[in-house]
């Protein structure tokens, strides 16, 4: 629905935050499609929920960001790159038109080369006919998905976005909507899910804390049964201590990682931090360039738990950290010299190296 109030408003620091996600990944994405010998002929940036292009304050939004890291990273004016941006406010997409003429006032590619489609409707309704209008299927794609509300996203589309080849989904998923109308949800929300009633459970639960966990559960299931292999999920913490939860899905490890490459580096200066939802103490809260490492510390501990009389690989568990927490691989040696300090695992050597084994302390 359009927005509720003045056009354009005020850029909270999780959306700050968000966006130097979105540049830093961009800034990588673009490249390794389109350049080098195994480049794609095309690929399409499509937001389904664009907004202004503009902040209070003249901060850019999502799609001038986009354009700029286009231009920034591949110079060469001849890969195609489709933009579609879709908003359900004719405000935002009469301003979204204002701000890309006035950022970018001489047309910096051709309308053959980088293609700009600006769509009044719902995500629902607009977005994926504008795929298939702008040719984008069978090339990659990369569709954020940026609601702050209830993900009004369709499974058939996620489903489509999955078989695409190299393309990915990146969403903000709002559970307040959830927990605060289940009961007036009907089975149009259940969609949301792919059809499963499961998270309307969050019915029966005590606290905040476990819904906005089992939304997030759910939510996690139905990317990887629409087709994503990669799921990576965070919770962006303010300094007041609201958050909101990103999730990412990707058929490729290398997304993966640059995805996690571009949330580690953003800019301390948002006072943003990550908190893990895996994390039952709920306590990692902490700044981006100097993670604190007890909640991996617990995650690796209840990983080898499951396997008591089992050494564990430590490239093993660096994989763990990839594809089943908000850390880096990086991170897990230093986790682990730590909990051996603390008698809480051995090793098979004194040192602590990729091919070394760990496992629980007897």
């Amino acid at each position: 629905m359009p927005v509720d109030g003045p056009v354009p408003w005020e850029r909270p620091d999780h959306t700050a935050a968000k966006h130097d996600i979105y540049r830093r990944y961009l800034e990588r994405w673009f490249p390794i499609l389109l350049g080098g010998s195994k480049a794609y002929k095309s690929a399409t940036y499509a937001e389904g929920f664009a907004g202004p292009g503009v902040y209070v304050g003249g901060y850019p939004g999502s799609p001038i960001i986009a354009i700029e890291a286009l231009l920034k990273q591949v110079p060469n004016p001849e890969p195609v790159v489709k933009m579609i941006f879709v908003d359900d406010d004719p405000r935002c997409t009469k301003m979204l038109r204002e701000q890309l003429n006035s950022k970018f006032p001489t047309r910096p590619r051709s309308r053959e080369k980088l293609p700009i489609s600006i769509e009044l409707g719902t995500c629902v309704d607009k977005l994926e006919p504008q795929l298939d209008a702008m040719d984008a299927w069978e090339q990659p794609i990369l569709a954020v998905l940026d609601s702050w509300g209830n993900v009004p996203v369709t499974y058939r589309l996620l489903q489509r976005l999955a078989r695409n080849q190299s393309s990915e989904v990146i969403i903000t998923l709002g559970t307040q909507h959830f927990i605060r109308f289940v009961s007036k949800m009907g089975p149009g929300a259940d969609e949301v899910f792919g059809g499963d009633p499961n998270w309307r459970r969050i019915d029966t639960m005590a606290t905040g804390q476990a819904k906005r966990q089992h939304i997030l559960t759910c939510y996690r299931q139905t990317l990887s049964k629409a087709g994503f292999k990669y799921l990576l999920d965070f919770e962006l913490v303010d300094r007041r201590g609201e958050s909101l939860y990103l999730v990412f899905g990707t058929n490729h490890r290398r997304g993966l990682e640059k995805m996690k490459d571009s949330a580690w580096e953003v800019d301390r200066v948002y006072g943003v931090g990550f908190r893990d939802p895996r994390d039952e103490q709920a306590e990692t809260l902490f700044e981006l360039t100097d993670p604190a490492l007890a909640p991996l510390g617990r995650l690796l501990l209840a990983r080898l738990k499951n396997e008591p009389k089992a050494s564990v690989r430590v490239e093993t568990l660096r994989d763990f950290a990839l594809f089943d927490t908000v850390y880096r691989p990086e991170h897990v040696i230093r986790t682990l010299k730590g909990l051996r300090d603390n008698g809480l695992v051995e090793s098979d050597r004194s040192g602590l190296y990729r091919s070394s084994f760990v496992r629980l302390a007897r």
